[in-house]
């Protein structure tokens, strides 16, 4: 992870109940010139470092939308 930002003012559909929530800019190792944005699941009380790992998850605002999601691997 290179970054994160806290949202406290949701914009997006389906993440108003949800705030405040975390928002991590991901380097992806199978390709470092590729980053992807997503959201941590694990909370914005999470300890959070530039360079924690994370890992690739996936959940649905909506009955017919996946979006890509992150959670802190096990230190």
């Amino acid at each position: 992870m290179k970054s994160w930002t806290v949202v406290r003012d949701s914009f997006l559909p389906g993440f108003g109940s949800e705030v405040p929530y975390v928002l991590v800019d991901v380097q992806l190792d199978c390709e470092p010139s590729i980053r992807m944005i997503g959201r941590l699941l694990d909370g914005p009380e999470a300890a959070l470092r530039i360079d924690d790992r994370v890992t690739l998850a996936f959940e649905s605002p909506a009955d017919d939308v996946g979006v890509p999601a992150f959670v802190l691997e096990a230190t």
